[in-house]
């Protein structure tokens, strides 16, 4: 796996550090190791994501190849009102995301409709209804919390 990281606060040594190990950390836990070996993440850390875009994060496939896509962009709010368990647990519900596209669980179509797992929806839904952001939710704070007990061992 290669992982890039740019934007607001990438020098910061202890945040960039901490997302560097967390990323992998999250990936490990979610891909297996074959799933690994071709990914591409470049995570970007932008001041005031969710004031601009109405979201603390992002997962965007940059892949070509839609259907087996292996890079992926992912953007989370990192202004300084912000604190690192905040933004590392945004990362591992953005990982989340990477891990149902790297999966093929996730799938979304040109004409707005989404499929997950085996069925299709219209992006009528409501935010919170939608199965693969239950998903995420779900798996964020256990994500963060089996990170922080490894990394503070």
């Amino acid at each position: 796996m290669q992982l890039f990281i740019e934007g607001y606060r990438s020098h910061n040594y202890y945040l960039y550090n901490a997302i560097t190990d967390a990323a992998y950390f999250y990936a490990e836990e979610l891909l297996s190791k074959r799933l690994l070996k071709n990914l591409q993440i470049d995570i970007k850390l932008t001041k005031d994501l969710k004031k601009k875009e109405g979201a603390y994060g992002f997962c965007h496939i940059l892949d070509d190849d839609l259907n087996n896509p292996r890079e992926f962009h992912i953007e989370l709010d990192a202004s300084m009102k912000h604190s690192t368990k905040e933004i590392l647990t945004w990362l591992a519900h953005e990982m989340t995301h990477l891990k149902q596209f790297v999966r093929k669980e996730l799938y979304d179509y040109q004409d707005g409709s989404v499929q997950w797992k085996s069925k299709r929806y219209m992006r009528k839904l409501k935010y919170d209804d939608m199965p693969w952001e239950k998903e995420a939710y779900r798996l964020e704070e256990k994500l963060y919390n089996e990170f922080t007990e490894w990394y503070y061992e």
